[in-house]
């Protein structure tokens, strides 16, 4: 088997390692070299300074390529574990009517769903900008009209529904590791997580069946990886690390970085450390004197990956393996081992010098060698993401292979929306016409046009390094459109005579009560009303009729409700009929309604009523006045329904004197008498108006 360069960029050192595989006993390491950044490059496992990290990169690359003494072109690399997104989303479509589901539909649906876990992805990101690498998805289930099936291919509904999970990995992270590696001159051919590299060499395989967290504390994070029954089945990260430390010893000495870093890992090995601070005084101080210092640090630290492995494991794992340079913090196991409340042989450092089956390059050694060490296990063993290049529209675009790849994924990773791989069909247009739902179908849309390395291609199809996608998008078809002639039977004009007038009869079309002409266009949702020009039936619909065998009219007089029935009849060709018949061309019709006039109600006003010397006297109407709205009416006047009639007999109200000649005077009249007159109980005059009700005295004095 072909060696394997293996490279960790971490946030402080750049290690790299060829190392390839051996039958009878392992993996061989053939060489190894590190070095640390200049400056500080990396902040949390991103790239932030490209040209700075590749000065590191690209010593680490010389140096191995001298002790090979051949050159190195393709590296295997590892993203922060805290990098590596899932989604879970679910993509539908729905049709009108019920259509095949084909290979290219069902494709569609699930590319569909991955852009959907996308937009879930970016929304729920503080960062609005952030963008991210599909590295691969799969199907999870599928539904055919609201059930459940194993395969939708074939199958027939107006309904269909997938969920995958997809896999993401935030682009500036992959893209900084581009970057760095194509200034150097080096091909990624796999990316794999840190923690999972990490695990792949610290772990054995027989011991995953343990419940174990594996912390990997490089400089600025902690990731976190936890085993049970046989595998890794959760994935965490502390976003602090060896840094904090460093930075409190030299915010308490006032110390430039590089001193800090370099004072730090000698308490590890001296009593006593001298250095020199920013200002430049010397410094000696003893090691109990720094522990004082860093102790708070590193006992926040030891809680952040305590509460992060409980929150993963739900309980205390059986034990706790450290590995990376921040894992030689002093005090980190002990605390660790304290806040889990587990004993202190519990919680230990792996190194390389422990792994089994790894040979050769003696001098790598500690426990900052284990995750290049696992870079290089993945790549060997093919367990990374398999990377490669190709070009959609002549746009490189990089592929990580967790599945078979194929130009759809391709198409997606480019950021060309899965909507455009097939063209869309128009909208139909739907109406109802005399209560019943009509739908005019759009028109087809047209697949995309792609070709694959000139040739031309198919949505699944499967991709190799540097292959070309040329891809037009699919174009939609064209919405449903149709004017009201495109859907009126053929029916023929008619001229006949209604009610001695000639006329022509044709079809009608009301939309929403009003009359349409025929080369308006139909639009969505819209209620047409048909009225043909077939039979008697509809010929009274158009002209306004409902007629009934009777119909009753309803009057008032003077607030009282009159009722009558009025008779209808219906004369074809001078014949009447009783039902519907069919209406030919040149057919007399004629509606005659029995009417009744004013005088035929024999209406008589009342009379008023007066109270005279305490008797009762009822004043006889002197005309018959009929009105309606005010408006006098003659006896040949018609009634038309809701008509309110007011009758009255009197043109003005009575004055007292009218009444004088129907009074019986108390006693004759003697003389020297006087007429005394009162309303009401007031003096009152001959000519005093007079009111229905009111009383009256007139009597000689």
């Amino acid at each position: 088997m072909e060696p394997i360069f293996a490279l960790d960029i971490g946030t402080r050192m750049v290690m790299g390692l060829v190392m390839t595989k051996s039958k009878e006993q392992g993996y061989e390491i053939l060489a190894s070299a590190h070095t640390e950044h200049r400056q500080r490059a990396m902040y949390d496992g991103q790239v932030h300074d490209v040209d700075e990290v590749a000065l590191a990169v690209i010593k680490v690359k010389e140096i191995l390529e001298k002790k090979l003494s051949k050159p190195l072109k393709q590296v295997a690399v590892a993203a922060a574990g805290r990098a590596l997104r899932t989604e879970i989303a679910i993509a539908e479509r729905k049709e009108p009517f019920p259509v095949r589901w084909e290979r290219e539909e069902v494709l569609g649906l699930e590319l569909e769903a991955v852009h959907q876990a996308l937009r879930q992805l970016q929304s729920s990101t503080s960062d609005d900008s952030q963008s991210y690498h599909c590295v691969g998805y799969n199907p999870i289930a599928r539904w055919n009209e609201g059930e459940e099936i194993a395969n939708l291919i074939g199958q027939r509904g107006k309904e269909a529904k997938v969920s995958v999970i997809a896999t993401f990995l935030p682009r500036t992270v992959v893209d900084g590791l581009l970057a760095v590696l194509g200034r150097v001159g080096l091909e990624m051919t796999s990316l794999t997580l840190e923690p999972i590299a990490a695990g792949q060499a610290a772990i054995p395989l027989n011991m995953r069946r343990l419940n174990l967290a594996l912390v990997d504390i490089g400089a600025g994070t902690a990731d976190i990886a936890l085993t049970r029954n046989g595998s890794f089945f959760a994935y965490g990260m502390v976003p602090m690390a060896g840094d904090e430390v460093t930075e409190a010893i030299c915010s308490h000495y006032l110390l430039d970085f590089k001193v800090g870093e370099k004072a730090k890992r000698e308490l590890n090995k001296r009593n006593q450390l001298n250095f020199t601070d920013f200002l430049g005084a010397r410094v000696i101080v003893k090691k109990e004197e720094v522990l004082t210092i860093i102790k708070p640090v590193v006992g926040k630290l030891a809680e952040s990956i305590s509460r992060e492995i409980l929150n993963l494991n739900n309980e205390v794992p059986q034990a706790i393996i450290l590995i990376g340079g921040g894992s030689l913090t002093p005090m980190l196991s002990e605390m660790l081992a304290e806040t889990l409340e587990i004993p202190q042989n519990r919680v230990g450092i792996q190194v390389r010098e422990r792994l089994g089956d790894i040979f050769g390059e003696k001098s790598l050694k500690g426990p900052e060698s284990v995750t290049p060490i696992g870079i290089g296990i993945a790549a060997l063993e093919g367990n990374g993401l398999q990377y490669y290049t190709v070009a959609v529209n002549s746009m490189p675009v990089p592929i990580f292979e967790l599945q078979l790849t194929t130009v759809a994924e391709a198409l997606l990773a480019a950021g060309i929306q899965p909507r455009s791989f097939f063209g869309k069909p128009g909208l139909a247009l739907t109406f109802e016409w005399n209560g019943e739902m009509r739908v005019i179908k759009g028109t087809l849309g047209s697949p995309a046009q792609l070709s694959v390395n000139c040739k031309p291609g198919k949505i699944d199809q499967a991709l190799r390094a540097g292959d070309e996608i040329a891809f037009i998008p699919g174009e939609p078809g064209k919405d449903a459109q149709a004017c009201f002639e495109e859907v009126l039977p053929s029916e023929k004009v008619k001229w006949i005579f209604w009610n001695g007038q000639r006329e022509i009869y044709v079809p009608q079309v009301f939309v929403d009560h009003h009359l349409v002409c025929k080369t308006d266009q139909i639009l969505d949702g819209y209620k047409i009303t048909y009225i043909s020009n077939d039979d008697l039936s509809n010929l009274l619909k158009q002209k306004g009729h409902n007629l009934p065998e009777k119909e009753e009219l309803t009057i008032r007089v003077n607030g009282d409700i009159y009722a009558f029935d009025l008779n209808h009849k219906i004369l074809l060709n001078g014949t009447e009929i009783a039902g519907n018949c069919e209406i030919q061309e040149g057919d007399s019709i004629e509606v005659r309604t029995m009417q009744i006039k004013v005088g035929e109600l024999e209406l008589q006003p009342k009379s008023l009523s007066f109270f005279v010397n305490g008797i009762e006297l009822e004043y006889p109407p002197q005309e018959t006045i009929i009105t309606f709205r005010g408006r006098p009416l003659s006896r040949d006047e018609p009634l038309k329904d809701g008509m309110e009639l007011r009758v009255d007999g009197y043109k003005q109200m009575p004055i007292l004197s009218d009444l004088l000649p129907y009074v019986k005077f108390p006693g004759p009249m003697l003389p020297g008498s006087t007429l005394k007159l009162s309303v009401n109980g007031q003096m009152a005059e001959f000519t005093t108006v007079l009111h229905p009700g009111d009383r009256l005295i007139a009597a000689w004095e």
